[in-house]
């Protein structure tokens, strides 16, 4: 078994759709669905660029002031990968046999398909292709055509498609059409409405050819998408022995390798391959929900970015990592005046976007989640213990000084202490709450983290004295009674979620109640005190309980949650339900556990399968720059190898 390798056999659901996600090809920039080279009714074909958008009026039946204004949504742009053929003049081909092989550790996708016409001439074709990490523009196929059992006239055609616009008539607030009419010019394409334009230059294949049974004829095709109409003239055979230098030091950085369980070991790579594919670097764009594999949340940036993916990138690529930050430092001007908009000082980053303008229609589930801002300075702050890079924090510590001007803006001084009223934690089963505990644990690190922050740069010390003040005066609740970290004022009091009468065609409870439903009772959708208790140290008598007591009400509906879950079991020693979360986090694409990976990878959960393994099993933390590991392994893996970098030097690592 070759876990460097992933084949169709791999995959939980073959269906030509999450096949089309799962060997997407990206490179931070351009993303390539990997649909059939003859296309299929049921496929859903096209490529990406990251941060490459349209917008249009979101029309709401009831405005209100400060709701948001535009969609940003990713727009789905050519099919790059469909050829037509015709076989002595039939185009009406049949697939008879299609093998996949993806190489993750070269960064190589090869296909092999067997097509027939209705008289059985057939025809094999063999694609090797990949988007080019050594030129962020270029997507690269080679094809070899051949004449399996016939001899005569065979008709070759292979260009660039634009996708029309289209509707999708499903219902599910998680995918959106992405295709849009875009304006052509020459080899200019340009969104009617955001106005943002990107120039294309390939090589067409046009060719008609007599080709003799047996024989068989080669392609090399190279796309060009370039958004400042510069082109360079790579050769194939260049680009692919660059993609494996590339692929060669990318896995010395970020292997992990597991003894004692080969599904998990190709499980983690397959995770870790996609999510070094997605990651925007270029510091204006970032990493979409769905990464460049498919048009599910729009190609929106959430929190996922910093939370669930950074830790990955800070231990093993810091300069992705930097990338990703910088992102952060880019849009601040507009979360600067999201802040004002609402009334308040400092700035408020958006909680779903591309372009840094909120985008989230339903602001219980969206706006109210506050928590971004101190998820983004969470970040910057771990990015700086791990690679010691204070110059770069300090040149982004507005985004520090803003985020924690606009908690103290935000929150308000009473008998409890500073409190943080109508927000939304994680649980977005639970909206519009007092005093989430995990808002309020962040809210409190961020002011924390800004008052060290500017007392060392030697700047608003007025100011760093305030945020200090509310920081160490931060309303935690808790109900001693019960032993019980309370998740908000009132989760305690509600019902309990009547789980057992709940069927399970019913999950995700979203899709099937109203969420003043849902918002009525003890429910969770996903990790909420429990993922600060994996971020920030409290006993393990207390983890226990608040483990015991959250676990059983949250519905996992949220792939970011089971990874936590797991986490947390790793710490408290429950190995056996430790591995269990693990295993479901590491499989959760390949196995289609959520029944739409054909939307687009899950790279929160991606990311969460690696904090299993590195802040679960290994136990991973760093203070003061020393590396601190616990050996958490279950026993079903043997041992854990890994290797991360701590300011600027790699260190190799081995658990058993």
């Amino acid at each position: 078994m070759n876990e460097f390798t992933v084949g169709l056999g791999d995959l939980g659901n073959t269906s030509i759709q999450n096949v089309e996600t799962l060997f997407a090809q990206a490179n931070g920039a351009l993303g390539v669905r990997s649909s059939l080279p003859i296309l299929d009714p049921d496929s859903n074909p096209g490529s990406f660029l990251n941060a490459y958008y349209e917008s249009h009026d979101i029309i709401y039946g009831e405005n209100a002031y400060g709701y948001a204004k535009k969609h940003e949504t990713m727009v789905k742009l050519f099919d790059m990968r469909s050829i037509d053929i015709e076989i002595l003049g039939d185009d009406n081909l049949k697939l008879q046999k299609e093998d996949i092989s993806l190489d993750m550790a070269k960064g190589i996708l090869n296909e092999e398909y067997i097509y027939s016409t209705i008289d059985g001439e057939k025809i094999k074709i063999e694609l090797e292709s990949f988007a080019s990490h050594f030129d962020r523009n270029v997507y690269a196929q080679k094809i070899i055509i051949t004449a399996l059992n016939f001899s005569g006239q065979v008709s070759i055609n292979k260009s660039v498609k634009h996708i029309p616009a289209k509707k999708d008539e499903d219902f599910d607030p998680r995918v959106k059409e992405a295709s849009v009419n875009l304006i052509v010019e020459e080899n200019k394409y340009t969104t009617p409405n955001s106005n943002l334009s990107f120039f294309v230059n390939f090589d067409k294949i046009n060719e008609n050819l007599e080709i003799n049974e047996g024989e068989s004829v080669t392609f090399k095709q190279i796309y060009q998408i370039s958004r400042e109409n510069k082109f360079t003239n790579p050769t194939y055979d260049h680009l692919k022995e660059k993609q494996i230098e590339i692929f060669n030091r990318f896995w010395e950085s970020s292997d992990i390798e597991i003894e004692g369980d080969e599904r998990l070991q190709k499980g983690i790579r397959f995770n870790l391959y996609h999510l070094f594919n997605s990651a925007g670097r270029d510091g204006h764009s970032s990493f979409g929900a769905k990464g460049l594999t498919g048009e599910g949340y729009e190609g929106h940036y959430f929190w996922d970015t910093e939370m669930y993916l950074l830790p990955f990138f800070v231990y093993t690529q810091p300069e992705i990592a930097k990338s990703l930050l910088t992102y952060r430092t880019n849009i601040l001007d507009k979360a600067r005046d999201r802040a004002e908009e609402l009334g308040f000082k400092g700035a408020l980053f958006a909680w779903r976007t591309i372009d840094g303008h909120e985008t989230s229609a339903y602001y219980p589930a969206g706006t109210a989640q506050l928590h971004i801002n101190a998820d983004i300075a969470y970040a910057f702050e771990l990015y700086e213990k791990v690679t010691g890079d204070s110059e770069f924090i300090e040149k982004s510590a507005d985004v520090i000084f803003e985020t924690a001007r606009f908690w103290y803006s935000y929150g308000f001084k009473s008998e409890r202490g500073f409190e943080i009223h109508e927000v939304t934690g994680p649980d977005e089963y639970t909206a519009l709450v007092n005093n989430n505990y995990y808002t309020n644990k962040m809210a409190q690190n961020n002011l924390n983290y800004a008052c060290k922050l500017a007392k060392r740069m030697n700047v608003n010390i007025e100011e760093a004295a305030k945020w200090e003040e509310a920081s160490n005066e931060m309303y935690l609740g808790y109900d001693i009674e019960r032993g019980i970290t309370k998740q908000d004022d009132s989760f305690l009091d509600k019902q309990v979620w009547d789980f057992e009468n709940t069927p399970k065609e019913n999950y995700p409870l979203l899709l099937h109640y109203h969420p003043m439903t849902i918002y009525k009772y003890q429910v969770l959708k996903q990790a909420d005190t429990i993922l600060a208790h994996m971020l920030y140290d409290v006993s393990n008598e207390q983890m226990e309980r608040d483990f015991d007591f959250y676990e059983p009400l949250t519905t996992h509906d949220s792939s970011l949650s089971k990874a936590i879950y797991g986490v947390v079991a790793s710490k408290i020693g429950r190995s056996d339900v430790a591995y269990k979360f693990f295993k479901e986090a590491a499989t959760m694409d390949l196995e289609d556990q959520q029944g739409n990976s054909s939307h687009g990878i899950h790279a929160a959960n991606m990311g969460g399968s690696w904090l299993g393994l590195l802040y679960g099993f290994a136990g991973l933390n760093i203070n003061n720059g020393e590396v601190i590991i616990h050996n958490n392994l279950p026993k079903e893996i043997k041992s854990l190898k890994f290797t991360l970098t701590i300011n600027g030097e790699k260190r190799e690592i081995l658990i058993k």
